[in-house]
């Protein structure tokens, strides 16, 4: 951790993305204003003691999990695809969506217990991905892809397809019925276990603040 940030509380945010803007909106709601430039990656706040990290949404459990940042915002599927062991203190009511396995139309595959054994499932979430199908008894080959996942069964790279969904659009555009659900999703704030007891007071305060501010 930079020398200037250990005695200030680090909160993440991603630096991009569908949560970035309701993430900073909450903060700001919460008195926590980002004064940052564009792409400045640590910003100070109009709270002399909160610092913002921005970074990579998929990257905030890392950061948070080794101290680098105090607080975070970040998806619960990204939480559960990295494993790493952080608190989860709020739901934070954005950011919703569903983790969904997905087929081909005309697939005849009308649920993931359908799946044939040895099967190429294409996701940007194999770890979670591949703990869904052990716990059906289902054995896949997870590709890891990052990024227009949805064209892998047309590509004939994997006959499903694990991934995010919030209206089903993208699905249907591209030919694709979603089959069954992973898991739900939104916006979570997380914390650093040894931040969670050595910076208590401010992490709850901060805590209660944007509870009481989300839907």
């Amino acid at each position: 951790m930079p020398p200037e940030t250990k005695e200030r509380l680090v909160f993440a945010v991603p630096n991009k993305g569908r949560m970035r803007d309701p993430a900073l909106r909450l903060l700001e709601s919460a008195g926590i204003k980002w004064l940052g430039e564009e792409r400045a990656y640590l910003s100070k706040t109009t709270d002399p003691e909160i610092d913002i990290l921005s970074v990579r949404a998929a990257d905030i459990p890392v950061y948070v999990y080794y101290g680098i940042a105090d607080l975070g915002i970040t998806g619960r599927d990204i939480v559960a695809e990295t494993g790493l062991e952080v608190y989860e203190l709020a739901d934070l009511g954005f950011g919703c969506c569903d983790l969904v396995v997905a087929v081909s139309k005309d697939s005849g595959i009308r649920s993931p217990s359908e799946i044939p054994h040895g099967s190429k499932i294409a996701t940007e979430f194999p770890n979670v991905a591949k703990a869904y199908f052990d716990e059906i008894g289902i054995q896949v080959e997870t590709i890891t892809l990052k990024g227009a996942v949805e064209i892998a069964p047309r590509l004939g790279l994997a006959i499903a397809i694990v991934d995010i969904s919030s209206t089903g659009a993208t699905l249907e555009k591209n030919r694709l019925s979603a089959i069954g659900k992973v898991m739900s999703s939104s916006a979570r704030l997380i914390c650093n276990k040894i931040s969670y007891k050595t910076k208590y007071d401010k992490v709850e305060a901060i805590t209660n603040k944007l509870k009481g501010l989300s839907p």
